[in-house]
């Protein structure tokens, strides 16, 4: 279930936790984000306290943000519910990057 740990860095990274933090607090409020200290490491469940109807928005959001290329359905269709409870604010992350390296590099194969 968890990504490379190594595509924690660069624009890429950066790009996509500015994204998502931005989309959970739109969704939550910063107050309340704030008031979680939400890290890398953070639960959605526990740590940020979101209900299944605000982790939906929040990938419904993600989704059309990226335009299709994060499929949240088929990744979770993989998990079993623990798993979906236990993620954290990383490991969304580290999906969402790793969803769009093999989408440009599909694309870039696709194009030679």
């Amino acid at each position: 279930m968890s990504t490379a740990g190594s595509t924690r860095q660069g624009e890429l990274f950066e790009s996509v936790h500015k994204t998502v933090t931005g989309t959970i607090i739109d969704v939550v409020g910063q107050d309340f984000y704030e008031e979680c200290e939400v890290g890398l490491d953070s639960t959605f469940a526990e740590d940020i306290e979101l209900e299944s109807m605000e982790m939906m928005e929040i990938a419904e959001r993600l989704m059309v943000t990226y335009d299709g290329r994060v499929d949240f359905v088929a990744w979770f269709a993989d998990m079993e519910l623990e798993d979906i409870i236990d993620l954290t604010l990383g490991q969304v992350i580290d999906f969402i990057v790793t969803s769009m390296e093999n989408t440009e590099g599909a694309a870039g194969s696709a194009d030679a």
